[in-house]
């Protein structure tokens, strides 16, 4: 499940300094996702495993200095037995706390470790509306209902919106609005052209755009605590 491991790293866990675990494979394929190795086959399957107690001990060994851990992806919430057994062992053995980022494709999964209080942050990628999910290999309704069950945990909760061109446009906000009412935290984050899973050069919005993009959703929703990654 695990083929990546951060020690330290100052900006995963907003206000914490953490460690962050990569687990590997994805059940969607956004065109500008740079974590190519830990998406396709191809590439994951030349990674070397990291065992599981190994990542427990680096973490018990930095826990003088870490303040939680973050585990990413990939998609996280595809490996739901191993997940929650590796997140039950962080939170009742190390004792950190723990964040987690996923699409929002299990909202079962997601339902429980929330209710049952082992996950105390979770980050959330909105990727587009709704009628552009299947260009991306997703189903909008299971993500429909994880922003349905996370309004419950609002204050747990950060919900981003990456900035990709051809994803998300004036249009395409308009409609992902009513699913962001509920929410205090938001974060827009600009679109990076780098190397990507589409392999195409897209030219990223400018600032003034962005800028504009911000405006835009903080009239729509002032009272949310609008975060700007650009």
């Amino acid at each position: 499940m695990i083929k990546g491991f951060r020690g330290t790293s100052l900006v995963d866990y907003p206000g914490k300094v953490a460690s962050v675990i990569y687990t590997y494979g994805c059940n969607f394929r956004c065109p500008y996702c740079y974590n190519i190795e830990l998406v396709l086959p191809d590439f994951y399957r030349d990674l070397p495993e990291i065992p599981e107690e190994d990542v427990l001990e680096n973490l018990k060994k930095r826990k003088g200095f870490i303040q939680g851990v973050v585990i990413t992806g990939g998609e996280p919430t595809l490996w739901e037995r191993k997940l929650r057994s590796l997140i039950e062992r962080i939170h009742f053995e190390i004792g950190l706390p723990i964040k987690l980022d996923t699409n929002g494709s299990n909202p079962h999964l997601i339902k429980k470790l929330l209710e049952e209080e082992l996950l105390d942050y979770i980050a959330l990628d909105f990727k587009t509306s709704p009628q552009k999910y299947p260009l991306l290999g997703g189903d909008f309704q299971r993500v429909k209902e994880t922003l349905a069950i996370l309004k419950d945990f609002s204050e747990k909760v950060e919900i981003r919106l990456t900035l990709y061109p051809p994803l998300v446009s004036y249009e395409d906000l308009e409609e992902m609005l009513p699913y962001l009412s509920e929410f205090k935290n938001i974060a827009l984050q600009k679109y990076i052209p780098e190397k990507n899973l589409s392999g195409k050069s897209v030219s990223p919005y400018s600032e003034e755009i962005c800028e504009s993009f911000y405006i835009f959703i903080k009239k729509h929703l002032p009272q949310a605590n609008l975060l700007k990654r650009f």
